[in-house]
């Protein structure tokens, strides 16, 4: 988007150029705005070039971690539902992936916008923790009073499960909550990802579901039964995180890789314009130049 703007800006310049003076451009102005383009050009597709390198890394783990995420969706689809524990004024905590670096299309636009969304349907108290700073560049001004926390440098360093363990361990310390939702970007192919949510129960509300069938588990006493479901609260959060994570970094890498390929194309149309007006005063200068001797040796010979 901003690749857009810039090229879009310099293509208003030279039209205003174009308008000034004469009614056409100079050469020099002309030549300048190419290598403009021409420098933009060049940033562009080293961007898409390193996107389509990373893509590979990130895919990569991401389908090695989709087995985890997976099998943490069939152990917590196994609890019973809300209905069925019984109803209750719920404390919902929402977790937006975002990234830390924009030019990577409408992928944190649409989660914030999910993010929205969910908001407004949800009752009770609601919170957000946001990982990834733009996250919390889109979300400050409608939901900022809503913002207890932002997780950023998420990218920096390669995703590990320890990271992962960090951040689920912040989230569930920070604030209490009875049911978490974590919005991000799935990926689906190079050219498309859809945007998910993903629900979670604290430690506290898993031992309120696990009294419902507590007899196909034995457990020695209370406390060490809610000390299992606490822990197991935690892996399961920390699982879906790691999961989603890179699932969100892998669509914002491919995401990022097709609007650099889209701004370099734009690049190319623009410079082929440029090319064309920039003939076109050369040659208005040439004629004019001609000109001016034509009539200056008519001048002469007329004397």
């Amino acid at each position: 988007l901003h690749i857009n703007l810039m090229l879009a800006r310099s293509s208003m310049a030279t039209v205003a150029s174009l308008r000034s003076g004469r009614g056409m451009a100079t050469v020099k102005q002309l030549r300048l705005r190419v290598a403009s383009v021409k420098s933009i050009q060049r940033i562009t597709k080293t961007m898409q070039m390193v996107a389509g390198a990373k893509l590979k890394g990130f895919q990569t783990r991401m389908m090695q971690a989709r087995p985890l995420g997976d099998a943490m969706d069939k152990l917590t689809n196994q609890m019973p539902t809300e209905d069925e524990v019984g109803p209750g004024d719920l404390t919902h905590i929402i977790v937006p992936i975002s990234s830390d670096r924009g030019l990577c299309g409408g992928v944190n636009n649409a989660v914030a916008k999910a993010a929205k969304v969910l908001d407004n349907d949800l009752s009770g108290d609601k919170m957000m923790t946001i990982l990834g700073a733009k996250g919390e560049t889109l979300l400050k001004r409608t939901h900022g009073k809503m913002i207890n926390r932002v997780i950023t440098e998420i990218y920096r360093n390669p995703t590990t499960f320890a990271l992962a363990s960090g951040i689920a361990e912040e989230i569930t310390t920070s604030k209490e909550y009875d049911k978490g939702y974590i919005i991000y970007n799935h990926f689906r192919s190079a050219i498309r990802y859809d945007t998910l949510c993903d629900q979670f129960d604290s430690a506290d509300a898993m031992v309120d579901k696990m009294a419902v069938f507590t007899e196909k588990y034995e457990f020695d006493d209370e406390f060490t039964e809610h000390l299992h479901m606490t822990d197991l609260m935690h892996f399961v959060l920390a699982s879906k995180i790691y999961s989603r994570v890179l699932e969100n970094a892998t669509s914002e890498t491919s995401a990022r890789m097709h609007a650099m390929d889209v701004a370099s194309k734009n690049c190319g149309e623009i410079l082929e314009k440029l090319t064309l007006n920039m003939n076109k005063a050369r040659q208005a200068a040439i004629t004019e130049e001609l000109s001016m001797i034509v009539s200056g040796a008519a001048a002469v010979g007329a004397k």
